[in-house]
């Protein structure tokens, strides 16, 4: 038998980390909200980053990893910060992990104030909500009655 005629063995392929950080699930987060403060589509930024909805749905639950260069440009078609996406290394108190977690009525509240296309009213609006606050003693509960 010849040496030509025997098969060597393929090198191993290498195995493929597919455990995605708690800073990827926080990036792919981070789109999600960013996208809803935007009023925007998943297909509309999937358009924008020149991939599909579903490559959009994966980002945001962390199945796949956004990349530097689409992290860019999603951050530029949001209309936020790069540093949007990124997570702190300091460990975020109980009150500030809160803060970061908007509820849909908080996103919905955004988005109509952004909605506002005059600055006056937007000022207006701003001006209410210091002068409620103010009002509401420290401590109080404000639950509707």
């Amino acid at each position: 038998m010849k040496i030509a005629d025997q098969q060597l063995p393929s090198p191993a392929r290498p195995q493929r980390r597919t455990r995605r950080s708690e800073h990827d699930l926080y990036a792919g987060e981070r789109l999600r909200l960013a996208r809803h403060l935007a009023g925007v589509s998943q297909q509309q930024l999937g358009d924008a980053l020149e991939v599909s909805f579903q490559a959009v749905q994966k980002y945001e639950t962390g199945e796949n990893r956004l990349s530097a260069g689409r992290m860019v440009k999603a951050a530029a078609f949001l209309g936020v910060d790069l540093a949007f996406f990124a997570k702190d290394y300091v460990r975020p108190t109980e009150e500030r992990e809160a803060s970061l977690n908007f509820t849909a009525e908080e996103v919905g509240l955004v988005c109509a104030y952004r909605a506002l296309r005059s600055e006056a009213l937007r000022t207006e609006l701003r001006r209410l909500l210091a002068t409620l606050i103010a009002e509401i003693p420290p401590g109080a509960e404000t639950g509707a009655q």
